[in-house]
């Protein structure tokens, strides 16, 4: 009888070994930038209650995630982004000294249609500031995800920054005032990338917003370029809401602070982000990559001064960003960034007759105890057999151990990738192999 085939979820997929090596070495990138500012690395529960993953987006959010009831009968979900979790400890944490810089790389679920870059599970970067109204904390989240794009060789990419308190503002100025109908509206502004206007006005009509709000709206979200040329085009507006006077002021500080924090190159003021998340209520933010643009957006972000309030007695602002892994990858892919450092081991220590194995292992647990990646073979298997698996796990450097060598204590180094050879003295074998690439 065949053996069955096992296979996985639609949307899910393993990491093999050279994906995962890619892998470590981004999260290392990442560790690295996010340090350099003064943030503490966490990690959120994978488990939340229920209740707590409704608090903010309603019943409705479980179509669009994974939840069930445990056997105690309580019903739990998957995180499905890391904001919410690190949100709720934050919030119930009355101990931590303000500004709160938390950050974080983890999994997360979601039950959205599988497409190009997209899964049902995926990976994130995160960093979190609370406790900070200042459009400074803005600034500061905005150049930690530009400086991860540089410090992985990302260097044609654009961040659009906009704000919700003056879209909202001016939509309401259009007459669009009841808060079901503002959230249809910047739902729609948020599809500009992914519909063509035609499409989106068909939607607006559905939602019963009229031809000429419609047409204020799509002015309005056209608006984009350097920020000093946006502020000059929104000064000429007549904004009656005070939040739009508000939010326009934190654009005009945010300015001076990516400027002083020398990552104002990089960023455009674009309107028509709005941020399709429900949470997002000032500066919001994503960033492109323009020779990836298929990919959507590979970092996100903004504040959301009201959720902390939610979920525990600490009610503090905040601001974050984060970014799929995953999409960055695939960027990164494309351009040919990721290290061609090898994978696994570096040294396979070969014998030439089975009762040399215990000093190959003596000696690949000395190489090892010296931080030098060593394999022996583990199959008792022929000399030659244990060539051949050397070459085909791609292993660069090989040994072969036998009488000789014990006698003159000393070895032949060969580079797999030339072939060539050199006689190393095993007092020399460590610092040796340490110098090698």
């Amino acid at each position: 009888m065949a053996a069955k085939a096992f296979t996985l979820p639609r949307g899910i997929r393993d990491t093999d070994p050279v994906e995962m090596n890619q892998r470590l070495w981004l999260y290392d990138k990442i560790r690295d930038v996010v340090r350099r500012y003064g943030f503490q690395m966490v990690e959120p529960a994978t488990i939340e209650n229920l209740n707590t993953l409704e608090a903010k987006s309603g019943p409705a959010i479980r179509s669009e995630i994974y939840w069930f009831k445990d056997k105690g009968g309580r019903s739990l979900g998957l995180r499905f982004d890391l904001t919410v979790g690190l949100a709720r400890m934050v919030a119930n944490r009355s101990d931590l000294p303000e500004p709160i810089k938390f950050a974080t790389i983890g999994g997360n679920w979601r039950y959205d249609e599988p497409q190009y870059g997209r899964y049902r599970y995926f990976n994130q970067w995160d960093v979190e500031i609370f406790g900070s109204e200042s459009p400074l904390a803005d600034a500061e989240v905005i150049c930690v995800g530009a400086d991860i794009l540089s410090s992985v060789g990302l260097k044609d990419c654009i961040i659009r920054i906009s704000n919700r308190k003056l879209t909202e503002a001016y939509l309401k100025q259009l007459g669009i005032r009841s808060g079901k109908r503002l959230d249809q509206c910047l739902r729609i502004i948020d599809k500009l990338r992914k519909a063509n206007r035609e499409q989106l006005e068909k939607e607006f009509q559905a939602a019963k917003i009229g031809k000429e709000a419609v047409k204020g709206i799509f002015s309005f979200i056209s608006l984009n370029g350097p920020p000093a040329s946006v502020l000059r085009e929104l000064d000429k507006f007549t904004f009656s809401e005070e939040n739009a006077k508000k939010g326009l002021e934190e654009l005009k500080v945010l300015a001076g602070a990516l400027a002083s924090l020398g990552r104002l190159g990089v960023c455009v003021y674009d309107l028509s982000i709005v941020r399709g998340i429900g949470y997002y209520d000032g500066i919001v933010f994503e960033a492109f990559d323009k020779g990836g643009e298929d990919v959507g957006s590979i970092f996100g972000g903004g504040r959301y001064d009201r959720l902390c309030r939610i979920y525990g007695k600490r009610d503090i602002p905040a601001t974050g960003v984060a970014g799929g892994i995953e999409r960055l990858m695939i960027s990164l892919e494309r351009d040919s960034l990721f290290p061609k450092s090898p994978m696994g081991a570096k040294v396979f220590i070969a014998t030439v007759q089975e009762g040399l194995k215990q000093e190959a292992t003596k000696l690949a647990q000395k190489l090892r105890d010296n931080g030098i990646a060593t394999e022996v073979d583990l199959k008792t298997r022929p000399l030659g057999k244990q060539l051949e698996y050397a070459n085909a796990a791609k292993i660069p450097f090989l040994i072969v151990l036998g009488p000789q060598e014990l006698q003159t204590q000393t070895v032949k180094v060969k580079e797999m990738a030339t072939r060539n050879e050199m006689p190393v003295p095993l007092e020399a074998l460590v610092e040796k192999l340490q110098s090698l690439n």
